[in-house]
């Protein structure tokens, strides 16, 4: 009895120890955080009104109340700039998030990303944002640095060479037509129905042929195990438009089922695995050559065919972890931002009918008139999409006015950020987000910023429109850009390809929203103004009307 009273004073002291440790670390990081914003503040840098309690979550939480319930956080984060008329602030919301130089213009992103050292250092804060999303405490290309990410980078960079990229065009149109077919059916509906959903299915299904090689047939038979699993992280993940409600994250319940489902969701990725290598030994043992541009197969392939390999049946277990880590960000990745900047062009190309129709006379010159042989002729010259220059300007623009992400970078010593008026921001210790929305809205780089204009895109230098080198960085620029761009561009354009002639989308956020006064004015006057859900999406799901437009049968 003496023992077990021991070894209880015993594990509570320890239980003691570690909680006051615990409180140590917080009020020190939260001293040392708040000391070095009240400095910043007293040199003269661009700091909102500071508490050293609270540090700018109250601040934060004025500026949200101005903008539309459930505004994303980038239009917090550009209210507050707008009212300190700075091109860069510094911003402190821990512990929700470590301290950030929030950066406005693109100048001041470029010496970021453009640095020796910061310009391929991603931030701490990432890796935790994304722990739920990807496992393995959420290391993956995205969050990791130095010869770690050179190493994973180079196993998954053969995917996106150009013409493996279009050998995935045949599967990536396939699912298109499903997609398609949808809305055809739609348009027998005249009530108001939300998209979002529809291009969510259709790049899950995308992501699964391109990276899995395998059908998951959303658009058609209801979740697969392998999509429900992953949705379920994600809604586990992010709660749809309340930022401060992803302090629920901190629910020792929630943290459990994350960590629950993670290990569900890796069940079922290394089942793909497993599914994939055994087709690549059936193979390999036929005497057949192995082709597919599959990411997994490829990966695979590879695997199989180094020296140390050659002899292996199956994935060794520290690649294997780090396979299923990184499938499940480029699952992520690959479908959320994709599907999002989807509904961007349904709600403004069809938005501005002068644009919508130079789209339609661009395909119609370029794919040809005959809408049902335009996914082939795709699938046979996939560099037809090149040509579509009208069509890419327009995805441009879409992705100017409504950018599905942000960027960051992790800040050092020697990066000192310089802005036009000779304001200094030193960046030790901080953490560089670029804001793109006001960063691709900002009046002194883009004139006429509020208009849709995909003629700024086609211009040249001497045009007032014209905009300068590095300013449209929707996929960041640098040694860390996203390494997917290619593949997301051709996407849109097929897209486009398929859906642009034969149907009208008419937003209804009017009707939806009938009975509620929404102040849009710190959104720029969008209905379909940003929202957290992952990545950025539009507002509400996107309600709208689908009709055929009758574009095909007149122009045939």
């Amino acid at each position: 009895m003496g023992t077990v009273w021991l070894l209880m004073q015993a594990s509570l002291g320890f239980a003691l120890a570690v909680a006051v440790v615990r409180v140590f670390t917080f009020v020190s990081e939260l001293w040392q955080i708040r000391s070095y914003m009240r400095r910043l503040q007293k040199s003269g840098k661009p700091v909102p009104p500071h508490s050293l309690v609270m540090g700018h979550l109250l601040q934060a939480k004025a500026a949200s109340e101005e903008l539309p319930p459930g505004a994303h956080s980038a239009y917090v984060t550009n209210r507050l700039a707008t009212k300190l008329n700075a091109e860069a602030y510094y911003f402190d919301p821990w512990p929700v998030a470590d301290p950030l130089l929030v950066v406005t213009d693109y100048r001041l992103a470029s010496q970021a990303t453009n640095h020796e050292w910061t310009g391929s250092v991603k931030p701490p804060m990432l890796s935790r944002w994304f722990a739920p999303i990807s496992g393995r405490g959420g290391v993956n290309l995205f969050t990791q640095n130095g010869a770690e990410w050179r190493r994973e980078h180079e196993i998954f960079l053969p995917f996106f060479n150009n013409a493996n990229l279009d050998a995935t065009l045949p599967a990536v149109i396939g699912e298109m037509l499903i997609f398609r077919d949808i809305l055809r059916q739609k348009t027998q509906q005249k009530d108001i129905m939300l998209l979002e959903p529809l291009t969510l299915n259709l790049m899950n299904d995308v992501i699964g042929r391109v990276i899995f090689n395998a059908e998951l047939k959303n658009q058609t038979s209801g979740s697969h195990p392998l999509s429900k699993a992953m949705l379920r992280q994600l809604g586990l993940k992010f709660t749809e438009n309340d930022v401060v409600q992803s302090l629920g994250n901190l629910n020792p319940l929630r943290s459990l089922e994350i960590w629950y489902n993670g290990r569900v969701l890796n069940q079922k990725i290394r089942a793909q695995i497993k599914r994939r290598a055994a087709a690549f030994q059936a193979t390999k043992r036929s005497g057949d050559h192995f082709s597919s541009s599959a990411m997994l197969d490829r990966v695979l392939a590879n695997y199989f065919s180094e020296p140390g390999h050659l002899h292996l049946t199956s994935v060794d277990e520290k690649f294997l972890t780090m396979l299923c880590a990184q499938l499940r960000m480029f699952f992520f990745a690959g479908y959320d931002s994709t599907s999002s900047t989807m509904i961007s062009l349904c709600y403004l190309i069809w938005k501005h009918p002068e644009v919508l129709a130079k789209v339609r006379a661009e395909h119609d010159e370029v794919l040809g008139r005959n809408t049902e042989a335009c996914p082939g002729k795709i699938v046979e010259n996939p560099s037809i999409l090149n040509s579509l220059h009208y069509t890419t300007a327009a995805i441009k623009e879409s992705m100017r006015l409504l950018p599905a992400a942000a960027g960051a970078r992790c800040g050092c010593k020697d990066l000192v950020l310089k802005g036009s008026d000779g304001m200094e921001y030193p960046t030790e210790g901080i953490s560089v987000q670029m804001n793109h929305v006001a960063i691709m809205r900002n009046p002194a780089t883009w004139p006429r910023p509020l208009e849709f204009l995909p003629k700024r895109f086609l211009v040249g230098p001497e045009h007032e429109l014209y905009p300068p080198k590095g300013a449209w960085r929707i996929f960041e620029l640098g040694v860390r850009n996203c390494t997917g761009q290619a593949f997301v561009m051709k996407e849109l354009r097929v897209f486009l390809a398929l859906v642009a002639r034969e149907f009208d989308f008419k937003e209804c956020y009017d009707e939806v929203y009938s009975e509620q006064k929404v102040d849009l004015t710190h959104v720029f006057n969008e209905k379909a103004f940003l929202t957290e859900s992952g990545s950025a999406h539009p507002r509400g799901k996107f309600p709208c009307r689908v009709s055929l437009s009758g574009y095909t049968s007149a122009s045939s």
